[in-house]
C-alpha cells in the first residue's frame, strides 16, 4: 500500500521525519488492526507491507496511521489546525501468491533503486536493513526496525518459493528503468 503527501511539503527522508514515521508504525502495529510488516519512505510517499484480518481492520488501522502521523507531521512542520497532509486515498494491491509477495519485498525494500537514489547499501529510510531474508547480506549490519514479525504464511515463508528463488539476492533487486525524483 502507498501514502502519498500532498505537494508542497517537506521530504519525508528527513531525520525528524523519518523518526516520526517510524514512531508512527511501531504505534500502529501495537494497536493489532493492522501489522506493518515491513515499510520504504521516500520524499513523498511511503510504500507499506501490512497485513490485517479484514478490509474493515485494514481500514481502521490505516486511519489511525495517517491520522497520528499527519498530526505529528503538521506539529514539527508548524501547521498545527491547518488539514491532512495526506491525499485522502491510499493505493492498495493485494498479493495472493507467493510470486506477488516476493515481488512486491523487492519493490518495497529497495525502492531506492527503483526511485533512482543509487544508494551503495540497503536503504536506512526503509526496514531493508532489518529484513532476515537476504541471502547476501552481512550478518551484523541490522537496523533497528519497527517492523512487525509477520503472521501469514506468504509472508513468513511462501515468498521464498516465489518463483522457485529462495531467499533474496541483490541480484533480485529492481534495476533502474528511468530515474525518477525520490
Amino acid at each position: 500500500m502507498t501514502i502519498k503527501l500532498k505537494k508542497g511539503f517537506r521530504s519525508l527522508r528527513g531525520k525528524e521525519e523519518l523518526a516520526i514515521i517510524e514512531a508512527a508504525i511501531a504505534r500502529v502495529n501495537k494497536g493489532g488492526d493492522v501489522q506493518i510488516v515491513e515499510y520504504s519512505v521516500m520524499s513523498n510517499h511511503i510504500h507499506l507491507i501490512s497485513e490485517a484480518s479484514n478490509s474493515a481492520d485494514l481500514s481502521k488501522g490505516m486511519a489511525s496511521l495517517n491520522t497520528g502521523l499527519g498530526m505529528r507531521l503538521n506539529r514539527l512542520w508548524r501547521r498545527v489546525g491547518q488539514g491532512s497532509v495526506f491525499l485522502d486515498r491510499f493505493h492498495l494491491e493485494i498479493a495472493k501468491t507467493p510470486t506477488q509477495v516476493r515481488n512486491l519485498l523487492v519493490y518495497v525494500l529497495r525502492n531506492d533503486v527503483h526511485h533512482g537514489l543509487g544508494l551503495s547499501t540497503l536503504d536506512p529510510c526503509s526496514s531493508a536493513p532489518s529484513f532476515e531474508g537476504l541471502r547476501d547480506w552481512q550478518s551484523g549490519q541490522e537496523g533497528s526496525s519497527v517492523s512487525a514479525k509477520p503472521q501469514t504464511w506468504l509472508l513468513r515463508e511462501g515468498w521464498k518459493r516465489g518463483g522457485g528463488k529462495g531467499l533474496l539476492s541483490i541480484q533480485d533487486l529492481p534495476s533502474v528503468s528511468m530515474v525518477l525524483e525520490a
